[in-house]
């Protein structure tokens, strides 16, 4: 399977008569894009707004970030079993855009925990997505619509805007190309090592309203059995963020640290074989039953010789990729366990909770759960209001409030579960 990802760098984004790109800049028709998330009928109006660098903006309620994507020479392949009918990704053209996201916002959303980004200040200079120019779009439930119903709706509408400006950039040279490319046949047929992804996608833990958010295909995978996928499906729209920003977003996936990572190696020092996609676990049997058919897939079908586990935020998840780890090196497959710490108070021993003297390589992130004070006063919200209630682990505080205490998990891009951020945990 071979996949080419043509990337265009955007300098400017402006609104326009028409939506095209020229000299850098894309122009977009918002009442053409309105038009085109409005044909949805879960959807009574959206708010649309371009939001730059530098301005006193916070965009509320973020639901998901997107980079701008679209297939080339196939108008039905994007964002397959979510806008377009289902196939398989991962294959032919794409083109992207850089320098500019989607921003999706639910202001209705009833979610305790929701992700904000600030598009100047501190935050600003944390995240990728403070320093691009951004397309925001805020829904706006219909009447008689269901909860999750909407945030599928509120989904989709950021992938069809995400597939809009990148349509928007036909016909201009890529700044840079990259081919991701993996034969499995031709693997079987080197030497090299031979080494896997253990992709963990979504844990029920955080199923909202005991449903599942649809991030494969369009569908849920909560209490599937683990799945063998290509890399590149995971790189190309097969697979998307949650409902809620947590650490991992639409963005990331499509820009997949590890995946991409993995590939800059393939066929140099190693083969990259295959990404095996799970979720974690809610009780023991289904922990033992999934980490068992993982560590089965990645030997006896994928072949690998050794192996790559990547976990979501949380603390199930966390067990649940020690226990597949360990049911890895039992099968003579060498792990790396890539975690993260679950405290931003004691120490990186505190929050292990796995010891085993076979995961003797363990590769930490970033502190997702690190409490920043956010020093902003914003001066137009976006998503919400200045009277939107935030997250604070019992801290009563507000979108206006000029100093916010918050988790880090919920500012949108300055982590990102799939590897792709510079940050470390230091321990003092």
């Amino acid at each position: 399977m071979r996949l080419e990802i043509e990337s265009i760098e955007i300098k400017d984004v402006q609104a326009g008569a028409k939506t095209y790109t020229k000299d850098g800049v894309l122009f977009i028709n918002l009442e053409e894009l309105r038009e085109l998330i409005l044909k949805d009928s879960r959807i009574k109006s959206v708010d649309i707004n371009i939001v730059y660098p530098g301005e006193k903006i916070r965009i509320l309620n973020v639901q998901d970030v997107v980079q701008p994507r679209c297939k080339i020479g196939k108008d039905d392949a994007d964002f397959p079993g979510f806008i377009n009918k289902m196939q398989i990704a991962g294959s032919g053209r794409t083109r992207s855009l850089l320098g500019t996201a989607v921003v999706v916002s639910n202001p209705s959303t009833n979610r305790v925990e929701s992700g904000l980004l600030d598009m100047s200040g501190p935050m600003a200079e944390l995240s990728p997505y403070g320093k691009m120019k951004n397309v925001s779009i805020a829904p706006y439930a219909a009447e008689g619509v269901g909860e999750r119903d909407f945030e599928n709706a509120v989904k989709n509408a950021g992938f069809l805007t995400a597939v809009y400006m990148a349509r928007g950039a036909e016909g201009l040279p890529a700044s840079e190309v990259e081919v991701f490319e993996s034969d499995l046949t031709e693997c079987a047929k080197s030497d090299l090592p031979r080494v896997a992804l253990y992709y963990q996608t979504y844990s029920p833990q955080f199923d909202y309203l005991a449903v599942s958010d649809k991030i494969v295909y369009g569908n849920n995978i909560s209490f599937n059995m683990p799945i063998i996928v290509h890399p590149n499906e995971v790189l190309d729209g097969g697979f998307v963020g949650w409902n809620a920003l947590k650490g991992i977003d639409s963005y990331c996936i499509q820009n997949h640290g590890v995946v991409k990572e993995l590939y800059k190696h393939h066929g140099k020092d190693l083969n990259f074989v295959g990404v095996v996609a799970a979720t974690a676990n809610m009780d023991a049997d289904s922990r033992e039953r999934g980490a068992c058919m993982s560590a089965h897939l990645i030997k006896n079908v994928l072949g690998a010789d050794a192996a790559i586990l990547q976990k979501i935020l949380g603390g199930m998840p966390h067990v649940d990729i020690s226990s597949t780890g360990i049911e890895c090196e039992k099968l003579g497959i060498k792990t790396c366990v890539y975690t993260t710490p679950l405290t931003s108070a004691g120490t990186l021993g505190d929050t292990i909770l796995f010891n085993d003297e076979r995961l003797d390589l363990i590769t930490i992130s970033g502190n997702q759960f690190e409490k920043t004070k956010i020093h902003f006063q914003a001066e137009k919200f976006l998503g919400g209001t200045a009277e939107t209630q935030l997250y604070g682990q019992g801290i009563k505080q507000y979108a206006g409030d000029s100093v916010i205490d918050i988790e880090q998990y919920l500012l949108a891009g300055v982590h990102d579960l799939t590897g792709n951020r510079n940050i470390i945990v230091n321990e003092y």
